[in-house]
């Protein structure tokens, strides 16, 4: 599996991807999960399924057997289905909110509130006291011998059976049950009966389609019969109990009206009587709604305008006569003159008396006595005239003043008027809200009147607003799952659990498995894939199966090791050549061991030194006894030709450690040591070097520039990518010369098998050139 991935420059050229590492240009890593362009790989989890097939089989059967024997141990129960139609239709007779009213289906939540009232503990009690279910073994752990201290779960029904069986210590310590409190004797009987409920409410379940009226109400029971006959008996106590709510409603809706009409009847009375009593109070009496002092007020303001009009019409005929006598004009064009009968009478005698004249003038001469007598009478009668016309002109004056009078008096009255009906207008307003309040009272006194009558006529009309609309029958199979559907329902559970623990592994699974991983995480190429050999003989070391199998697939692999060292540099073929890895234990003596005696078997001058100071195994590795090593010699305490060990078998010679140091860092970066080094390049072809792992200790960083390209071992699937990055690291810090990695162990079956996409999923397609 995949543990990192191959950073890439948007120019094509290798980056450093993961702790400083650089990326071989143009690799990609296949993750078994995703695949390069960030899309589920279906055939890399497919992949990492099949590595983990054991572990997914073994689970999925556990699961299945487990599923399968829990079912068969149920004892089989039976659902009986009853429903309840709640009528969408409210035929209210009379408006009266929350008095009598029915359910109302438009309101949100309604038939959520009536599921929750059908399974409400107190109704689940009424439903068992009317069937006498607190005396039968299945609702009465008495009966059954249960015990009331029982740890009580936290679980569903169906995983009770099986945490039974734990530990309560266990059980309460994980949360999955609380502890029991001290129980009085006295307690028992209500705790029992609580029991009870609980788990009858367990067995019943309440249903609702959805844009329907109706509620399903099932139970469930060990019996066909007692299913049926507790869900037909709960729909039937629950139709029962909604039309007696109903009528117990109206009957105090009714009782409620009643004296509220007998207050709200007092009430109007006294509205009506402050009415009555504040209009006679201000004088507000009316008249088609006029009042008696807004009629005088018109009244008056009638005659004001009339004596105002009049006194006008008198004051201009007087400025008339003013006019004219100043003029020196007559004032027989004035009307009141004219009109008037003694200066009629008055003009009468002076055309007499004018005729009378003419006619002496004619009989007796201008200067006859007779028309001295005439004249004379004439200017009397002139004289007269003058005073009648004065009378009749003094008279419109004292008309004009009494007019004046009359208006003066007609305002006077008028302001006094209109001073009252001011605070009439007051009182108006004031009687006006009265008004309105008694109106109010009356309105809303004769509603409830009305009300009153028709809840009182209506009480024996007042039906049930749910009904029955079908009972239940004793069903014919049993509701709970048998042992084949849960058998099934465990493989598909116990297969998705496998799975996922599966996946997990992997994830968590970090070590290095095949070439490409390696080479996306270090950028270093794989040059071998060491097998790791299972059936060895008795005391026999890989080495020697190489010897013995030189045609075999671990020959094979360390064929390729020691081919890609020496093509590694074609100019300057290499000749010391060191073995590493991250940790003790990834296979890095073993394969120095099998590469030296390889090479030795070619005919070559082979030289392995065990460069491990701390914990040599070279020599334990060829199983021999040594007396002294590389610190003697180094201590000048042996010559090189003394401490040199050859080996028949392998035909190489090695160099073992016996003695330990203080300081192997100080030995190895001494000069002596160096020219151990140049001696040896100059008797050997080839110097292969065992040295410390690079995250134990600080050796092998010395011992590296001792040679010319170094192998850096991995054990296969053991070694974690972490620690492999940061040997590498170590390695690049000192310029090592890196050939590239080993995976060592190889188990070449499983790696076929799991398909990892390099050179060893080939493996069972070329075993026939293999004699293992």
């Amino acid at each position: 599996m995949s543990k990192a991935r191959l950073v890439r420059a948007s120019n094509g050229q290798s980056v450093r991807g993961r702790a400083g590492i650089e990326r071989p240009k143009g690799r990609a890593v296949t993750d078994p999960f995703f695949d390069h362009t960030q899309t589920i790989d279906v055939l890399g989890i497919l992949q990492v399924l099949r590595r983990r097939k054991w572990l997914i089989a073994t689970v999925v059967l556990v699961g299945t057997l487990a599923a399968g024997m829990y079912g068969k141990q149920l004892t089989p129960e039976y659902t009986a289905t009853a429903s309840i139609m709640i009528e969408p239709e409210e035929s209210q007779v009379i408006d009266v909110e929350a008095v009598r009213q029915g359910l109302s289906l438009d309101q949100t939540g309604t038939l959520g509130t009536q599921m929750r009232l059908l399974q409400t503990p107190a109704f689940a009690a009424r439903v068992m006291e009317d069937l006498d279910l607190f005396n039968t073994p299945a609702y009465n752990p008495t009966l059954e011998e249960a015990d009331v201290n029982e740890l009580p779960l936290k679980v569903g029904e169906p995983f009770k059976s099986f945490l039974s069986w734990l530990p309560d210590e266990w059980l309460i310590a994980t949360g999955l049950a609380q502890t029991n409190e001290p129980l009085l004797e006295s307690e028992a009987p209500a705790l029992l009966r609580e029991r009870a409920v609980g788990r009858f409410l367990g067995d019943l379940e309440v249903a609702n389609d959805i844009g329907s009226y109706i509620l399903s109400v099932s139970f469930t029971s060990p019996r066909r019969e007692q299913s049926a006959l507790i869900a037909n008996r709960i729909a039937e106590i629950y139709v029962d109990e909604r039309l007696q709510g109903r009528l117990i409603a109206t009957d105090r809706a009714s009782l409620w009206l009643r004296d509220r009409l007998n207050e709200m009847q007092e009430e109007v009375q006294k509205a009506e009587a402050s009415v009555e009593q504040f209009r006679a109070r201000n004088d507000l009496l009316d008249s088609e709604g006029v009042t008696l002092n807004e009629q005088e007020l018109s009244s008056l303001n009638g005659e004001l305008i009339v004596a105002r009009g009049e006194l006008a019409q008198l004051q201009a005929q007087i400025d008339l006569i003013r006019q004219l006598q100043r003029s020196g004009q007559g004032l027989d064009a004035i009307a009141e003159v004219m009109s008037s009968p003694v200066i009629v009478r008055l003009r009468d005698q002076e055309t007499q008396l004018l005729r009378e004249e003419a006619e002496a003038a004619s009989l007796y001469g201008e200067r006859h006595p007779r028309m001295a007598l005439i004249q004379r009478e004439r200017e009397q009668l002139a004289g007269t005239i003058d005073t009648e016309v004065e009378r009749v002109v003094r008279n419109l004056q004292n008309q004009a003043q009494v007019a004046a009078t009359r208006i003066r008096t007609i305002e006077n009255e008028l302001n006094g008027i209109t001073a009252v009906n001011v605070r009439d207008r007051e009182a108006e307003v004031r009687l006006r809200e009265l008004e309105r309040q008694a109106e109010a009272s009356r309105e809303l006194y004769e509603a409830f009147l009305q009300r009153f009558k028709e809840t009182s006529e209506q009480i024996d009309l007042i039906e049930s607003d749910v009904r029955i609309v079908s009972v239940a029958t004793p069903p014919v199979s049993a509701s709970t799952p048998g042992t084949k559907l849960f058998a099934a329902a465990g493989f598909v559970v116990s297969f998705v659990l496998a799975t996922g623990i599966a996946l997990l592994l992997e994830r968590m699974d970090r070590g290095l498995r095949n070439a490409r991983e390696v080479e996306a995480s270090l950028g270093l190429p794989t040059i071998g894939l060491v097998p790791k050999l299972d059936k060895l003989k008795r005391k026999q070391r890989p080495h020697q199966y190489l010897l013995e199998k030189p045609l075999s697939a671990y020959a094979e692999a360390v064929r390729a090791v020691y081919m890609a060292v020496k093509l590694s540099s074609v100019d300057h073929p290499p000749k010391v050549i060191l073995v590493t890895s991250s940790l003790p234990q990834e296979g890095k003596t073993t394969l120095a061991v099998s590469l030296a005696a390889f090479v030795a078997r070619s005919h070559k001058r082979v030289l392995l030194i065990d460069l491990d100071l701390r914990h040599p195994s070279v020599h334990r590795e060829l199983s021999f006894e040594i007396s002294s090593g590389l610190v003697e010699y180094m201590a000048n305490d042996r010559t090189l030709e003394e401490i040199i060990h050859h080996d028949l078998e392998t035909k190489l010679d090695f160099l073992p450690i016996k003695g330990q140091t203080t300081d192997p860092t100080d030995l190895l970066e001494s000069h002596k040591m160096r020219e151990l080094i140049a001696q040896c390049r100059e008797s050997y072809d080839y110097v292969v070097i065992d040295s410390a792992p690079l995250l134990s200790v600080t050796d092998t960083r010395i011992a590296t520039m001792l040679a010319d390209k170094v192998v850096f071992a991995l054990q296969w699937g053991e070694t974690i990518e972490g620690a492999a990055i940061d040997s590498i690291e170590i390695l690049n810090s000192v310029n090592a010369d890196v050939v590239g990695t080993v995976l060592t162990q190889v188990d070449l079956k499983k790696h076929a098998q799991y398909d990892y996409g390099d050179i060893g999923q080939y493996y069972n397609k070329s075993q026939a050139y293999y004699v293992n």
